[in-house]
Formats: structure tokens, sequence, C-alpha cells
């Protein structure tokens, strides 16, 4: 048998619109396939165990704003580690805001430009206290991702290394129609909803990027539930 290690980053405070359902979703997949599980939650402030050690799946998930600032700079710890990973291949998936950290940096409505992690040329600007809200649908190779977005931000600039392009719904802001980064297996998106539950071919591409001896299992309803929601978000 066969064993996946997957680290969720800072769940305490990640887990907006049910994000932690995207280590749940795999969990079960996985299991199901046949795969020993084990699954690592790095709380804010302490070392992440990808640093040194081996991990399959690193998960980073949305938070609120004040907590994302702080994220950056525990993040920035380790930026020579997050770059070797995305440069060598380990699957880094980053949703919601968890976008933004990559960026140059993020301006708040004040003013403040808040230094991210600059792997990308791209920067975000927060707004007003009304978020932004949409349910979206963008493509990658050929699967169509559906997800949600709920945001006090958008991004701005180049970006060369685009996840998605967008069949429905705003891309990095409402001009674009970009969405994401994918560098190598680094996939940061806008997208939350959990995005793994909502897109099984994804997922399986994802697991399989992990064991290229992966055979795809499905769960109950997930390819009904997906082909539903597609359907509907596409009228």
């Amino acid at each position: 048998m066969s064993k996946i290690i997957i680290e969720i980053l800072y769940p305490e405070f990640n887990n907006l619109y049910g994000d932690r359902g995207n280590c749940e979703y795999l969990k079960k997949k996985l299991e199901k396939a046949g795969y020993e599980i084990a699954i690592i939650e790095t709380a804010l402030f302490d070392e992440p165990a990808f640093i040194n050690n081996q991990v399959d799946f690193l998960l980073i998930g949305p938070c609120q704003e004040k907590h994302q600032l702080v994220e950056i700079e525990e993040l920035k710890k380790y930026i020579d580690k997050i770059k070797n990973r995305i440069d060598n291949g380990g699957i880094l998936l980053a949703t919601g805001n968890a976008f933004e950290l990559f960026g140059q940096y993020i301006e708040t409505p004040a003013g403040e430009k808040i230094e991210c992690l600059k792997f990308y040329p791209y920067y975000a600007k927060q707004f007003s206290k009304l978020r932004y809200n949409d349910c979206s649908v963008g493509e990658f190779d050929d699967i169509q991702i559906v997800g949600f977005k709920n945001l006090l931000s958008h991004s701005y600039g180049e970006n060369p290394k685009p996840f998605l392009n967008m069949k429905k719904g705003c891309g990095m802001n409402p001009d674009s129609k970009i969405e994401g980064v994918r560098d190598n297996n680094l996939f940061a998106t806008y997208h939350t909803g959990p995005i793994l539950p909502l897109n099984p071919q994804f997922t399986d591409k994802l697991i399989k990027i992990a064991d290229k001896n992966y055979t795809s299992v499905s769960l109950e309803y997930e390819k009904k539930a997906y082909e539903k929601r597609l359907k509907e978000l596409l009228k």
C-alpha cells in the first residue's frame, strides 16, 4: 500500500468557505483507491513539515485579511523552500486570497503596500467592505473548473503563468479573462467552494501527479453533482 502525506498550512485560520473540504475529499478519494493517508496540520508560527520532510500535497486556503498579513511574514521565513518546492514540482494548492501571497504586494484601502513573496509580477488591491461574489467557470487543459469567489480584493498587472482561462465570471479582476497561477505543480486560484470536491476530474489529475500509478476512482454522486453544477453555471 502506498502512503500519501497531506499538509495543511494554518488550518485554524485558513478554512473560510469550507476549504478544509479539499483535504477531506482528497482523503476519501485516496482511501478508496487503497492509499494510506497521513494528514499534518501545521499551526501558525510552527515550522511546516514540508521544509524538511516529504509532503505530497501542500494546501493553503483563504483567511481573513488581518490574518493574511501575519501569514505573509511567517511564510517569508521559508521563501527559499517554497520556491524550491515550486521549481521542483511539489504539489501546492493555494485557494482564495492565498493566491495573492505569491504576487508582489497587497495594497490596502489606505494605500499601504504589504510586500508578498514576489514570485510573480501581479499585485492585489483591497477595496471597501463590500465583498465581490461570483460563480465562475474556467478552463484548464481539457477540464472546465467550476467554483465560487468571495473577495475583498482583486489582482492586477502581468501574469505570465495563468491557471485558468475564464469562460464565465471574472478572472484576476472584472476586466481580466485569466485567473490564478499554474507554475509546474503550483496551482493558485481565487476559486473556493472548495475547489477539489467541486471538480473531481481536476482532483484526479492532481493525484496522478503525486502518483503516476493512480487509477481514478469515483465517489457516489460526485460526477453527477459536477455536471449539474457546470450546466447551471453555463446557462
